[in-house]
């Protein structure tokens, strides 16, 4: 069985995740994994993906049916086992690939490859909103599956916000959060945060993760992988696609674009954008940086204080 190199890139990500002993333990059984699972579904093992810490993917063939795929071998069992049966909700929405075989005791499955499957990044088209919004719109179908069972929104909320404080504290990026008053923004979301998820009143199946690099671009709609798995307010789906990007066009020309979504309250989506652009603000990434300053130094601080 031909088993394909892990890339060091992957290795480094695993290695950062789990440390450096479980880490190279993981990695060091990886390879025999991938071939038992080959071997068991017959597959024909093609190439690594370079991405991730949470998993490995590998792209494959059916050697019986030539019909492309992934084959993924997730880090943590539960984690896996969520993201299969997310997946595989999604798809009867065609909303994300099909779940073609799953191994519940490792959380392991193959799924279709999405072709082209090029990550859909975010340019200067407002036909991309038009995309976002469709996809949307399908992972919220009516009738699909009963979801597994999810963390409520605000755990991961609490997650991302841990992340930014570290960061916000970061002696390297001292300048930076002091150039657009960051730690009063980040106050300031928390305040927003608290109303936001006291006052949802349907709360739906989110990805919780659906930024683009979670999207993929299909042969004529956007697919995605890799959910998180939440359940909580919708617009905050939408809102974090809004503040994560690196493109021309504005967060708030985005915001313009996604107005008259069925799903998503204007306000609430503007709320929600704020929150995550503040906590997503990463000063090493400039052009995200900057689109993100742009628009939070755009906005009155009686967001904090205003009803939502």
């Amino acid at each position: 069985m031909n088993v394909p190199t892990i890339p060091e890139r992957l290795e480094a990500a695993i290695i950062f995740l789990r440390g450096e002993d479980d880490g190279r333990a993981w990695l060091g059984a990886l390879p025999a994994q991938l071939a038992r699972y080959a071997q068991r579904w017959g597959l024909d093992l093609e190439s690594i993906a370079e991405n991730g810490a949470m998993s490995c993917c590998a792209y494959c063939t059916d050697v019986e049916t030539g019909q492309a795929a992934v084959l993924k071998i997730p880090v943590d069992l539960e984690a896996g086992n969520i993201e299969m049966q997310m997946i595989d909700r999604w798809a009867a929405g065609n909303a994300a690939p099909s779940v073609l075989h799953h191994d519940v005791d490792t959380g392991v499955f193959l799924m279709t490859r999405i072709i082209p499957g090029t990550v859909a990044w975010p340019g200067g088209d407002p036909g991309e909103s038009a995309s976002f919004a469709t996809l949307l719109s399908r992972l919220n179908a009516p009738d699909l599956p009963e979801p597994p069972a999810l963390k409520d929104l605000g755990d991961v909320i609490e997650m991302r916000m841990g992340w930014a404080r570290e960061r916000f504290d970061d002696p390297r990026f001292t300048d930076a959060i002091e150039r657009i008053d960051g730690n009063r923004h980040l106050a300031d979301a928390q305040v927003v945060i608290d109303k936001l998820l006291s006052t949802t009143e349907r709360p739906r199946v989110l990805h919780a993760d659906l930024q683009a690099k979670n999207i993929l671009q299909g042969p004529d709609l956007w697919y995605t992988i890799d959910p998180l798995g939440a359940v909580g307010d919708v617009n905050a789906e939408a809102a974090l696609w809004v503040a994560i990007q690196d493109g021309p066009r504005t967060i708030a020309e985005r915001l313009d674009d996604l107005a008259d979504h069925p799903l998503l309250m204007p306000n609430r989506l503007l709320a929600w954008t704020y929150v995550l652009a503040v906590v997503e603000y990463r000063p090493y990434l400039p052009q995200s940086g900057e689109r993100i300053v742009q628009f939070i130094g755009s906005i009155d601080r009686g967001i904090a204080t205003s009803p939502i």
